[in-house]
């Protein structure tokens, strides 16, 4: 069945994402001109900054990609509990359309499957050999 395999990608810390940081207090502190000793006093250090956004980032993509593996898990289910004639009819049209390998797309095209916007005889596509991305192999 095809997939797209997850990409991961680590939080980088930038000089640009720092100068921003640096903009961005100093505008909060220039906002409010009489509080700016006490909002200056209160902000975070840079480094205390971009570790709470590495951290924050880590987390995110640990999420996403637990999301994403529910929903290839969820897709498969799916598949599975379908009778073994149509699970190959299914599989083999999945295997041949138009659509990046991602279990949205699956689960989408499983919908319109079930809800009769799609039919396994009749497919809005031609079945041809495709990559992970969707587009046709020569």
């Amino acid at each position: 069945m095809r997939f797209i395999r997850s990409a991961r990608h680590p939080f980088t810390d930038t000089a640009r994402k720092r100068a921003a940081l640096a903009r961005r207090q100093t505008a909060d502190r220039d906002a409010l001109p009489l509080f700016a000793a006490e909002i200056a006093a209160r902000q975070k250090s840079p480094d205390d900054v971009m570790q709470a956004r590495a951290n924050a980032w880590a987390a995110h993509e640990d999420r996403s990609r637990q999301r994403r593996a529910d929903q290839w898990r969820r897709a498969r289910r799916l598949i599975d509990a379908m009778p073994p004639r149509q699970r190959r009819k299914v599989r083999a049209a999945w295997d041949g359309a138009p659509y990046p390998a991602d279990p949205v797309y699956l689960l989408d095209f499983l919908h319109s499957l079930e809800t009769g916007r799609i039919a396994l005889d009749a497919l809005p596509f031609t079945l041809r050999r495709v990559n992970p991305r969707g587009h046709a192999i020569a």
